[in-house]
């Protein structure tokens, strides 16, 4: 590389803030305008470079740069080394002999000896510190106080702004007058405690009480919705003649949030400008949701419903409707509220709605523009949304059209509970290719957020103790009842007459308002097996687990006996036995015993591998002879239909998840919890007990139950992907070592 040893005087060395410094003198060549910097040519203390260049005379120019370096602090003065971003040339510039820490020393010596240069020197660095500060969170106080003072020492005043107002999520209004501001595209800097630019796109207007040459402006500034309009104290501009700005008028307007949308669109007719900057204007005068849905007043044929929109607080927006757009006027479609602003048109999934192209088959402003076969105007799209969001928040779309229209339509939200989400669930074609699609990106991220809403409470709901009330139980039988069934007298007169339940609780967790069905019977059953029953209402519990979940938590034991109502024991002395695996095998985190089925085939012998396609064992369908001579084993998962477990490790865990639609998954996914956790899992082989093959009969032809078990799936496998898909090689490698 090629050294260059320019000669240059460095006038003004000074630390703009923590990590920049500033050059300012004269050298006899034009440098490269960026590149890299260091000191003494040291690697390690290598910086950005940006630099203006001048005229001074005919031998040297001006120059001001900007060094950027982390380890600013340590630099000493010495010889600086620049190379250009091509890095052909390094030029060694003579040692900095002195640098000082207040940037008004810059201010001070330009003001005074060479005013001219202010401009420049200021337009240099808005330009280069702005376009640091986009990379970086903000610029620093020092370089906000320094560009204000810059400015408050050249501006020339200019005019008045009179009338202010907020757009929210649009940005800021602000009219008045000025002899310099010209109409079109404008960077404007508001002063208040310190200084912000923002972009701004300006009209203007004639006015009969002004000076010939001077007009009314009117400007929109981006993204200023947040700048708080009583404290501005002057905004700055560039016009032809240098910088300008115009003064606050002291009796300024202050428009409400709901008026200055509609003042704009009253001033649109008066204003001139730039085609460009006047479309620009009238496209913010149409983008302002004013509370109302504006698509059904449209004289283009475009038509939008919505079906359903289900919201979670912190999570996102799940909206379900159809769009009518024969001729594509729609250029965007955005769901839009406090805290979210997303478009939705590309990246939901559309559906096809032939009901749609029927109901406008015959509407004149349709007519021969629906092409039959086209039905494809459904659509689905989950919009995420920050977890800091309102829980009341307001959506609405915003449909952006041709000719620079905007159209709106309320979007108004329920609550993502069971009722809503079978609802939705009940819209999914299985049949559809895309169906997995429309799970992964928006069912799935919306019924999973679901999941992780706080529930109401179970733990102040009145239990009703039945027969003879235990103090201190050793063992807590926690058996859930979230169907239709009227009794479950089979399972109790089995733990009636089996002593290893003496001296046990008996929770029963009823859901679904079976409370007042199972009543009378367990006070009969109570009283006639002489057995400690304590019955707790459930009723926000939509299947077993969650019975389940609430009943462990009224449990008075330290253990607990989890028991399904369709699991029946085929002899007396199998507690016993799981607790003697329990206590001999180190305590594990579950014991569960084998489950058959009444034919005596096995059910559940311990799951081995774990897949979102495999929930019961793999070893189901065996004979009951595959059992003769199996010993107790560690298994990935046991079951929860019938497991000894303590409460303490129960709570622990976070009992079952909540986020999966239907029961298949819950069991598996409570076992690997578990097994995150460090705890063990155990089969007990030699425990047998009868599983009855029962479904719901409330629940046996829910078509919203298939679609939620495609939902569940994706769940499970976006929950625990190492080990589904680890699992699933094993178990292909061990599929083609049997064929």
């Amino acid at each position: 590389m090629k050294e260059i040893n320019p000669k240059a005087d460095i006038q003004i060395a000074v630390l703009v803030d923590e990590k920049t410094l500033l050059l300012f003198g004269w050298i006899d060549r034009a440098l490269p305008t960026s590149g890299t910097a260091s000191f003494s040519d040291g690697a390690d203390n290598a910086g950005t470079y940006d630099a203006r260049f001048w005229h001074r005379d005919e031998v040297s120019q001006w120059f001001v740069a900007l060094l950027r370096f982390d380890n600013i602090a340590q630099i000493r003065p010495q010889r600086l080394s620049i190379t250009g971003a091509d890095r052909s040339s390094r030029y060694a510039i003579p040692a900095i002999q002195n640098i000082k820490i207040n940037p008004w020393t810059l201010l001070s010596t330009l003001k005074e000896d060479l005013p001219e240069a202010m401009p420049v020197v200021f337009d240099f660095l808005h330009a280069t510190l702005s376009r640091n500060a986009a990379k970086d969170p903000g610029p620093s106080e020092r370089v906000t106080r320094l560009m204000l003072a810059f400015l408050q020492a050249m501006a020339q005043p200019d005019g008045f702004a009179e009338i202010f107002g907020r757009m929210p999520s649009l940005g800021a209004l602000v009219q008045g007058w000025s002899f310099n501001l010209a109409a079109g595209e404008r960077d404007l800097i508001i002063e208040t405690d310190g200084c912000a630019t923002f972009q701004g796109t300006i009209g203007s207007f004639e006015r009969s009480d002004l000076p010939s040459t001077a007009r009314g402006v009117l400007g929109v500034m981006h993204g200023a919705d947040t700048v708080d309009l009583p404290a501005i104290r002057r905004i700055y501009y560039k016009a032809a003649k240098g910088w300008c700005y115009l003064e606050i008028f002291e009796n300024r307007t202050l428009l409400n949030d709901q008026s200055a949308v509609p003042h704009l669109r009253a001033m649109l007719p008066t204003l001139t400008g730039e085609p460009a900057v006047l479309r620009t204007l009238k496209r913010l005068s149409n983008a302002q949701y004013e509370g109302f849905e504006t698509v059904s007043r449209l004289e283009l044929p475009v038509r939008v419903g919505l079906d359903t929109a289900v919201r979670v607080p912190g999570a996102g927006t799940l909206v379900t409707g159809w769009v009518l757009d024969p001729d594509h006027h729609v250029m965007s479609i955005m769901l839009k509220g406090i805290g979210v602003s997303a478009r939705i048109d590309q990246d939901w999934c559309r559906t096809s709605r032939r009901d749609v192209s029927e109901a406008f088959a015959k509407d004149g402003l349709f007519a021969g523009k629906i092409t039959p076969g086209q039905d494809s105007h459904g659509f689905l799209a989950f919009v995420p949304e920050p977890a800091a969001s309102a829980d009341q928040s307001e959506r609405y779309l915003e449909l952006s059209l041709t000719d620079d229209v905007c159209a709106f339509i309320p979007v108004p939200t329920s609550k993502a509970g069971a009722p809503a989400l079978r609802r939705l669930l009940s819209t999914i074609n299985l049949n559809d290719p895309a169906a997995e699609t429309i799970v992964s990106r928006h069912i799935g991220p919306l019924v999973q957020a679901a999941g992780r809403l706080p529930v109401a409470s179970e733990i102040n709901v009145q239990s009703y103790v039945m027969g003879a009330p235990l103090t201190a139980p050793r063992l807590s039988v926690v058996i859930p009842v979230a169907d239709a069934r009227d009794d479950i007298d089979v399972t109790l007169a089995k733990l009636a007459v089996d002593r290893d339940f003496d001296g046990v609780e008996i929770v029963i967790a009823a859901g679904a308002s079976a409370h007042e069905r199972l009543a009378p019977s367990l006070r009969r059953f109570a009283e006639f097996y002489d057995l400690s029953i304590k019955l707790i209402p459930c009723p926000h519990a939509h299947d077993a687990f969650q019975a389940m979940d609430a009943g462990v938590r009224h449990a008075s034991s330290d253990m607990l006996l989890l028991l399904s109502p369709s699991v029946l024991p085929t002899s007396a002395g199998w507690l016993s036995k799981l607790e003697w695996a329990y206590k001999t095998c180190g305590k594990p985190g579950m014991v569960s015993p084998t489950l058959l089925y009444e034919d005596y085939s096995i059910r559940f012998a311990g799951i081995q591998r774990i897949s979102s396609e495999a929930t019961v064992s793999q070893y189901a369908g065996y004979s009951r002879d595959w059992l003769r001579g199996r010993e107790i084993a560690t298994v990935q998962a046991a079951t929860t239909d019938c497991a000894l477990i303590p409460k303490a490790l129960y709570l622990e865990t976070g009992g079952f998840s909540r986020d999966f639609v239907g029961s298949d998954f819950k069991s598996v996914d409570f076992c690997l919890k578990l097994r995150a956790a460090g705890h063990v899992c155990l089969w007990l082989p030699t425990v047998e007990l009868i599983a009855l093959d029962e479904t719901p009969r409330e629940q046996a032809q829910e078509y919203w139950l298939q679609t939620g078990g495609l939902v569940d799936r994706w769940g499970f496998e976006r929950k625990w992907p190492r080990l589904v898909s680890s699992h699933s090689t094993a178990t292909q490698a061990q599929g083609s070592v049997d064929r």
